[in-house]
């Protein structure tokens, strides 16, 4: 590599930060796969990826994110995108997007998003691709709601179900699950104490906007987040380097909120209470139990996940009960990294892949 002048490797270095800070879309490479918006109530929509060529006896597979992030997670970078993996694959991919939800839909719940939008959006899949078997891939609280709606033994035609990254045991995640299970043993005392029911703690209260998120997950490896930003100054000069870490903030940098009641739920229950551990939980007037879940599951954890340890994820193993063909594996990366890291595309996606053609669904 010619050296350059320090006058040019200034001005090259102007440039690049002048155009990270201020012009950061126009860097970043990630949302550049072509989709068609096939359902949108107002709040929430259905994108759908076309497949380059279909395989007619695979069934489509609808991607269930997580509240709080941007869809950019599912179509990073060209080449760190599964969306365009998998309709590379010739799939037909469906991508659930929840929307940006406002103050207005604090009211929003666990059980709004698992037994109200989730089958909505899975109805409108199907009217769609005109198939009513679809295989599901849920990451973080998107297998929260997979398995929510599976547990509910009332969808007979799933096909496929993909658990990526979901805490299920949320104690054992950790240094933040041994703080939750202590939390939860004051919220104990207090309900105990004072008669106060964590259900009835008002929804506005735990509204959480999207910058807090933002802030929230970067500082579940603070570490990792200043090396970023150190690095980004050293190697200012570097025009790749700088794209590529636009790209990663525009993800980062740009999360969305969790409606109150939502937060709520899976802040005081799902993590404090630790009720998806049981296997079984009451959701809205619905019991939820994972032992009526029959299909082909694939559970995968990230080695370096600090969010949904190995072990908080393959809790959910055993709960599996009347499920004949699951299995649980272990990938390099942290809670984004399995989805859309460096390794993901060489070491998760194709075993997800393989996973779904050599398993039979009967």
């Amino acid at each position: 590599m010619p050296v350059q002048r320090p006058s040019i490797l200034f001005n090259t270095r102007l440039v690049n930060a002048r155009d990270r800070i201020f012009r950061p879309q126009h860097l970043s490479k990630a949302g550049k796969t072509p989709y068609r918006i096939i359902y949108h109530d107002g709040l929430v929509s259905v994108r759908h990826y076309h497949a380059s060529s279909t395989t007619a006896e695979q069934p489509p597979l609808v991607l269930i994110a997580p509240l709080a992030v941007n869809m950019l997670i599912y179509d990073l970078f060209p080449e760190r995108s599964l969306v365009r993996y998998l309709s590379e694959l010739g799939r037909q991919v469906y991508l659930i997007d929840w929307g940006n939800p406002t103050r207005r839909y604090n009211h929003y719940s666990l059980a709004t998003y698992a037994l109200e939008l989730l089958p909505q959006c899975l109805a409108a899949v199907r009217r769609h691709s005109g198939q009513r078997l679809l295989d599901l891939h849920g990451w973080s609280m998107g297998g929260h709601l997979l398995l929510c709606h599976a547990g509910r033994g009332i969808d007979a035609d799933l096909g496929h179900l993909i658990i990526v990254g979901t805490s299920i045991d949320s104690h054992r995640s950790g240094a933040i699950g041994r703080f939750a299970d202590r939390l939860n043993r004051s919220m104990n005392w207090l309900e105990r104490n004072f008669s106060i029911q964590r259900q009835r703690l008002p929804a506005q209260w735990f509204y959480s906007p999207g910058w807090l998120n933002a802030l929230n997950f970067k500082l579940t490896s603070p570490k990792a987040s200043l090396e970023g930003y150190i690095e980004l100054l050293r190697r200012l000069q570097d025009r790749d380097f700088v794209i590529d870490h636009a790209t990663q903030a525009a993800f980062l940098d740009h999360m969305v909120a969790y409606p109150g009641a939502l937060a709520r739920d899976m802040f005081l229950e799902a993590w404090l209470a630790n009720r998806f551990a049981s296997g079984t939980m009451q959701l809205g007037t619905e019991t939820i139990r994972f032992d009526r879940i029959r299909h082909p599951t694939l559970v995968i954890a990230g080695h370096h996940d600090s969010l949904a340890t190995p072990a908080a994820v393959s809790a959910l193993m055993p709960l599996l009960s009347s499920c004949e063909r699951k299995t649980f594996i272990e990938v390099p990366g942290g809670h984004m990294g399995i989805v859309s890291g460096r390794e993901a595309p060489t070491a998760c996606w194709p075993r997800i892949h393989s996973w779904l053609t050599e398993t039979p669904l009967s």
